[in-house]
């Protein structure tokens, strides 16, 4: 059986319309369901005073993590306003609504595509912000490799790094690029934070460079010393 054409709407109003429009519940039940998971879930803390002593800091501060690490991070920094950068594309779209229910504030662009004037835009939105959360590895990876960006935006903003990783039992795993883990409900969840990374107004490509592999040595180790309490606690029972 043919498709009638004249059945499927056309045009340039309907091609944008996106489709949580038309289910306008959704974003609110994603963000309540998300809620209710990690709720379920006992989270244990490692280098807490990482974390104290980059929220003590009275200017803006940037929170990083792997990209598979992002469901439980967004979960600690929610309802706190925090900035975060989403894209444009129609599934950005989705995330940004479901991080509004989440009360995380979104930035939608990429820096990478907008150049200095959408760099400019980002900076504005985080010195306005009380902090940002980005992806170490950005949104295409590769996985675990940080790239500059974010030490870009450290340089003009002069706002510390923290880093962070994580590892839950049991867990989701998806199969995407970065392997994206999302806690099961009443499972056990390690965030570890490391000491924060400055980079000086100042700083050179090459000590860029530098910084950017300190950072996903840094990530990696986090994530290397999350994985190792859950093995611990996993060896004790």
């Amino acid at each position: 059986m043919s498709l009638d054409k004249r059945a499927v709407p056309s045009g340039d109003k309907f091609q944008r319309k996106h489709f949580s429009d038309r289910l306008p519940f959704l974003p609110s039940l994603i963000a309540g369901l998300f809620r209710l998971l990690h709720r379920s879930c006992h989270i244990s803390i490692l280098g807490l005073e990482h974390e104290d002593a980059v929220k003590d800091f009275p200017g803006s501060k940037i929170v990083t993590c792997w990209h598979f690490a992002f469901p439980a991070v967004i979960y600690r920094y929610r309802d706190m306003d925090i900035l975060t950068m989403v894209s444009r594309s129609r599934d950005g779209e989705l995330a940004a609504r479901v991080l509004k229910h989440l009360g995380v504030r979104c930035f939608r662009g990429s820096p990478g595509k907008g150049g200095s004037v959408a760099l400019r835009a980002l900076i504005e939105n985080l010195e306005s912000a009380i902090g940002g959360g980005f992806i170490a590895d950005g949104s295409q990876g590769p996985a675990r490799v940080a790239q500059k960006g974010i030490l870009i935006l450290a340089r003009y903003t002069q706002a510390p790094i923290l880093p962070v990783s994580m590892a839950a039992s049991p867990c989701w795993r998806f199969r995407s690029w970065d392997r994206t883990v999302l806690a099961k409900p009443f499972s056990r969840i390690v965030m570890a934070f490391g000491p924060p990374i400055w980079v000086d107004r100042e700083a050179s490509s090459e000590k860029l460079e530098e910084l950017r592999t300190a950072l996903g040595d840094s990530l990696n180790k986090l994530s290397s010393d999350a994985e190792n309490v859950l093995a611990s606690a996993a060896g004790r029972v």
